[in-house]
């Protein structure tokens, strides 16, 4: 390789590098009304396909999701084993039939949290690099 090739993948790697650092892991995000909800696997897949839909510490659980985008298909796939579609797909079909309140969907992880935070109940996910004070975040355990 010459000087120039070498550069040119040099700056390549490092926009790869860049642009995979920038998109951290997503996290689930609450009101803080619910710091002490206690979650499992289960719960948080419950939760987020319409089958739990009330808190444990009180209150009507209300979704708000991220509506397209790499956190939303990761989030889904991790969490709810489904791809954003499928997702979709489930919950037009929930409204549809009355099984269920769509969940509050947002262009923007900013539109989310500040959602999150000013709503009793609400929960959702972003990427933590998103995260602030003005929510909780709650990490499920075994």
């Amino acid at each position: 390789m010459n000087t120039r090739s070498l550069r040119r993948f040099g700056a390549l790697a490092f926009i790869i590098a860049f642009a995979t650092a920038a998109h951290a892991a997503p996290v689930i995000i609450a009101n803080k009304g619910l710091e002490k909800e206690k979650l499992d696997v289960a719960t948080v897949k419950a939760v987020f396909l319409g089958k739990k839909v009330a808190w444990d510490v009180g209150g009507r659980v209300i979704l708000a999701v991220i509506k397209t985008g790499p956190v939303a298909d990761e989030f889904l796939k991790a969490n709810v084993e489904m791809s954003s579609s499928g997702f979709n797909n489930l919950w037009r079909r929930l409204a549809m039939t009355g099984g269920g309140t769509a969940p509050k969907s947002f262009e923007s992880e900013e539109d989310l949290r500040k959602f999150v935070a000013a709503t009793p109940g609400a929960v959702g996910f972003v990427d933590s690099a998103n995260v602030d004070a003005s929510v909780v975040v709650l990490t499920p355990g075994a």
